[in-house]
């Protein structure tokens, strides 16, 4: 019996070193016959020891040549599921940003359109007249309003969010797929929206902007993190909330506001 055991432990244990040799780069196995030292590195597996079907257990994809594109699209991705239901989206999302969604520049309403024009002869009158709409407005409104300002000012918070997310990504700053052009749009969009509050709040002279300024930064500086872990799903789960909650309350504190100024 113990001949037997042995027998059996030796196979196993032959077995396992094949498996493991598979995984191990040449310049590793050569290192106990040469001395010489190397900084190749090897990816490869010997199809001879893994077979094919082992291979695409382990990796998702065969192990051929031909399959290298979508061998690298399903490890390049945590979630290549979720990425694939993304990409399908992308004609629906291209043609939303160029026809529905978002309008940049002279076609697009900007902060200044509800502004003081510091630049006309009359901007002092303007401004007085701001000052005394704003005069009328409970501080409690201003409270909420600083808040929602603040909100807006972490945008590059947002949009650094908006990248991790795999499948919508913009990894060079300028991708042209239909997702990264969506989430630039976005934030331009965005960006109006903090700026107005900013200047409007800075304007009627009833904040400490300074104490505002350094909660921005300090905002932005420790960053934020809701748990969507690079999936889109999580990630466009959150937003959807998010976004609508704060449509409904900044509509909310407008109409608010508007009734005392």
């Amino acid at each position: 019996m113990p001949s037997t055991r042995t027998a059996a432990l030796a196979a196993v244990l032959s077995s396992a070193a094949s498996v493991v040799a598979a995984f191990t780069s040449p310049a590793v196995t050569s290192s106990a016959t040469s001395k010489k030292s190397t900084t190749s590195i090897y990816s490869t597996v010997d199809p001879s020891v893994v077979t094919k079907k082992e291979y695409q257990d382990i990796c998702g994809v065969d192990f051929d040549d031909r399959a290298l594109t979508d061998r690298l699209k399903k490890t390049a991705y945590l979630y290549p599921k979720h990425v694939e239901v993304i990409e399908d989206f992308e004609p629906m999302v291209n043609e939303m940003v160029d026809n529905i969604l978002l309008e940049t520049g002279e076609k697009a309403w900007q902060p200044q359109d509800y502004l003081p024009d510091l630049a006309a002869d009359d901007w002092l009158q303007q401004t007085k007249d701001l000052r005394e709409a704003a005069e009328g407005i409970p501080d409690e409104v201003f409270v909420v309003l600083v808040g929602d300002m603040v909100t807006e000012e972490a945008l590059p918070t947002y949009q650094t969010l908006l990248n991790t997310f795999e499948g919508c990504d913009d990894p060079i700053g300028t991708t042209d797929s239909a997702w990264a052009r969506w989430s630039r749009g976005w934030t331009s969009e965005e960006n109006r929206h903090g700026d107005l509050l900013n200047k409007y709040l800075y304007l009627s002279g009833k904040t400490d902007m300074r104490a505002i300024e350094v909660t921005i930064q300090h905002l932005i500086t420790t960053g934020f993190n809701p748990g969507a872990r690079k999936d889109p799903y999580r990630g466009f789960l959150y937003t959807s909330f998010q976004e609508r909650a704060t449509k409904v309350s900044h509509g909310n504190v407008g109409k608010v506001a508007k009734e005392y100024g």
